[in-house]
């Protein structure tokens, strides 16, 4: 008899294995198409709009060297912070032409998010705030110089059937996330600042081996390169 009830629960197994990798394999696919089209979506939404470049300020790390009395510290990293941030502006100039570009600081994120473009002051060529400049577009993507990040969202991918004590089969969901990157990059994002997916180019590794000016620069180039080859694939 135990013979007989083994029998069955092999049986049981290999049949579930099956229709386990059959509903994978659909759910992959299925999954795939959808990102798919997203990115699609988004390459158009980017190419029709405008990309917003996010600069960083450091601005709480230079008032915390100001409060203890490292006031020339304070200015060497105002000073780098602003170098860097002008780099970034000039690669763009030289190097992007995909779609319209704007320029703002970190503080006004909020504003951005939240489309409240009559708050926002971009900034000029020089690093200054300009209230000039003006959005107009509908649609943007936002971008940035930063450290790429794992995507913690689960997916479904299957069921599983898992033995227990009684020789019995309990059903199981499995799930699936992105994988752990931690390296900078440039990173393209979406207009609520959240890293967007592939099949989409959302980003670039920085080439750390360079000195920082020509690896922004070359960055900034093989972003453009990638977005150009991306939206003629997909229109």
């Amino acid at each position: 008899m135990n013979k007989i009830i083994i029998l069955v629960f092999l049986l049981i197994i290999h049949t579930t294995g099956i229709a386990q990798k059959t509903q994978t394999n659909k759910n992959k696919v299925s999954f795939r198409k959808q990102n798919v089209s997203i990115s699609k979506e988004q390459i158009n939404q980017l190419k029709n709009g405008a990309l917003l470049i996010r600069l960083k300020t450091k601005m709480n790390s230079i008032a915390a060297l100001k409060k203890i009395g490292k006031n020339k510290l304070a200015a060497k990293v105002e000073k780098n912070q602003a170098d860097y941030n002008l780099s970034i502006i000039s690669a763009f100039r030289a190097n992007f032409n995909f779609c319209p570009t704007y320029f703002f600081f970190s503080g006004f994120s909020t504003n951005i998010r939240e489309r409240q473009f009559n708050k926002v002051v971009f900034l000029n060529d020089s690093l200054l705030p300009d209230t000039t400049l003006k959005f107009k577009k509908t649609s943007f993507l936002t971008a940035e110089f930063g450290t790429i990040q794992q995507d913690t969202a689960k997916y479904f991918s299957h069921y599983s059937y898992e033995p227990n004590a009684k020789l019995s089969v309990k059903r199981v969901k499995n799930y699936y996330g992105g994988p752990n990157m931690g390296f900078a990059a440039l990173i393209i994002n979406s207009d609520k600042f959240v890293q967007l997916r592939r099949p989409f180019p959302y980003y670039v590794r920085t080439f750390e081996s360079l000195p920082i000016e020509r690896s922004v620069n070359k960055a900034v180039r093989k972003m453009n390169k990638k977005l150009y080859k991306y939206y003629r694939q997909r229109n």
